[in-house]
């Protein structure tokens, strides 16, 4: 629920988010999460997949990531 996040801190969800919800966006497309409004709901079928789905929010593996691709290249 984004209004009770947004409640909870001072941001704005969507704009917090963004680049997380850009990365979730194929796991909505594919029926593993749902965006129904203002909040997200994970499928059952998604249920499966949970530890992806919550990796979409996860911005130190994504720095991670980034480290071992730049260090690939060099």
């Amino acid at each position: 629920d984004f209004a009770a996040i947004e409640a909870q801190y001072p941001i704005e969800f969507e704009r917090y988010f963004a680049e997380d919800l850009a990365l979730l966006s194929p796991l909505v497309a594919d029926g593993l999460v749902q965006q129904r409004g203002r909040s997200l709901h994970v499928t059952g079928v998604g249920r499966l997949l949970i530890r992806n789905i919550c990796m979409c929010f996860d911005v130190y593996m994504r720095q991670k990531v980034r480290m071992q691709q730049f260090s690939r290249v060099i």
